[in-house]
């Protein structure tokens, strides 16, 4: 029999914990959400305006995901050391100060360095952010709290790109970059002032051990001690089977949805349209993304992390596949819509599998790596646009990156949502 109270002290229990998220993790995601999505419409534009072709457009808008690349093994120990709240105050100023020297800046290569930083800074931010939520959140409430940060991350790809677009028609480039630079130093404000210093779930019935994806024999029982050089092939190594399947998924989630920023931006060039035609349409495709994040938390934390990251890889993948065969607006629109259907329901689910594999002795570490896998994901799309020089053949072939890393979560990669606990909290 069920105690009396039970059922509100449950509710209690699941709403408290992300009530503790709202000043130092989601206020800030959602404001710098705002920021980057606005940045990364208007950054390709702005190459654009300065004479820059495909191919160096494409580089410098590479240049944010390169930056993180190089952030993450460095950030994650820098967490690991000196924790979460100073790592996110930091990474946040990082941002800041470098949306502001592209304010300033009217060299293609200062800019780019710029971009390097921001994406240095957005790096370190969203690993410090991840681990800070892993410690805080238990197992049975990870997907959905993930899911409402991504949900967050997605309402600022519906007002960024309309912000930034109607920015650019309004003030001009510079304008857009300096309340760019304001919003982050702002959020910088908040992580330091409002994160919690503690390292745990400050309840201990909350506290859940690492899935049983990471076998006893790969975890000793000693924390190892990791350096610069160290930490990628140690962790690597010690967690490989999870790499070579999980791994592949994450990487080409990462760099299909890359390239959808990228790319949808500069198909809309190729069509004829302007700077705030192009920024309504993203805005409608990201207003459909937002919408799908409550049923991205129900379906991760109640039908599995599978179901949501295939559903998510197919419909992007497909959609990129279809871009080129639209040009006229309406086409364009539709397209982009099918790409927000798609990405909306993988709202959270790289973070949640991530948080869900982690280990707890090496937590940050762990994430640390697992972000690099996919943020070069998101370098090599970019990467790859601005070799081949054809947005036709860009789009042709991370569609097919996208369907094979779909296929590899399908057939090689296990669920990694504790059924355990769910059945420990009365759910089936």
């Amino acid at each position: 029999m069920t105690a009396p109270g039970h059922h509100s002290d449950t509710a209690r229990d699941t709403l408290n914990p992300l009530r503790r998220l709202v000043l130092p993790i989601y206020l800030p995601s959602a404001l710098m959400a705002v920021a980057q999505m606005a940045l990364l419409m208007v950054l390709p534009l702005y190459m654009l305006e300065l004479g820059a072709g495909l191919a160096v457009t494409a580089l410098v808008f590479a240049m944010r995901s390169l930056g993180s690349v190089v952030v993450n093994v460095p950030a994650s120990l820098a967490i690991a050391r000196y924790g979460h709240r100073a790592s996110m105050a930091v990474a946040n100023g990082m941002m800041g100060l470098s949306a502001l020297l592209i304010a300033m800046a009217s060299s293609n290569w200062v800019i780019a360095v710029a971009v390097l930083v921001f994406g240095a800074g957005m790096g370190s931010w969203l690993l410090a952010r991840l681990a800070y939520v892993t410690e805080q959140i238990p197992n049975h409430q990870r997907g959905t709290a993930l899911a409402m940060l991504a949900g967050l991350q997605r309402l600022g790809m519906f007002a960024g790109p309309l912000l930034g677009g109607l920015g650019v028609e309004t003030a001009g480039y510079r304008a857009i970059f300096a309340v760019i630079s304001l919003t982050a130093l702002a959020t910088a404000t908040l992580a330091w002032l409002f994160a919690s210093t503690a390292s745990s779930p400050p309840s201990g019935r909350h506290q859940t051990e690492p899935l049983s994806a990471i076998s006893e024999q790969t975890r000793p029982n000693s924390r190892p001690t990791y350096g610069l050089a160290t930490l990628v092939p140690s962790i690597l190594r010690r967690y490989r089977a999870l790499f070579v399947t999980a791994g592949v998924f994450v990487f080409a989630l990462q760099l299909v949805r890359e390239q959808r920023r990228l790319l949808v931006v500069l198909w809309g060039t190729n069509i004829g349209l302007d700077a705030e035609a192009i920024g309504l349409v993203v805005s409608v495709a990201s207003a459909v993304d937002m919408a799908m994040f409550p049923l991205a938390g129900y379906a991760m934390d109640h039908w599995g992390r599978k179901v949501a990251g295939v559903s998510c890889i197919g419909l992007l993948s497909i959609a990129l596949g279809l871009l080129p065969l639209t040009a006229t607006t309406l086409p364009y629109l539709l397209v982009a819509v099918m790409a927000g259907v798609g990405n909306g329901f993988g709202s959270g689910v790289i973070m949640t599998m991530g948080a869900d594999l982690a280990p707890a002795d090496e937590r940050s570490q762990f994430l640390g790596v697992w972000r690099l896998v996919g943020d070069l994901g998101a370098l090599v799309g970019p990467l790859l646009t601005s070799i081949v020089g054809s947005l036709v053949v860009a789009l042709g072939l991370s569609a097919f990156v996208g369907l094979t890393g779909g296929l590899v979560l399908l057939t090689c990669v296990g669920e990694t949502l504790s059924k355990k606990v769910h059945a420990s909290h009365g759910e089936t």
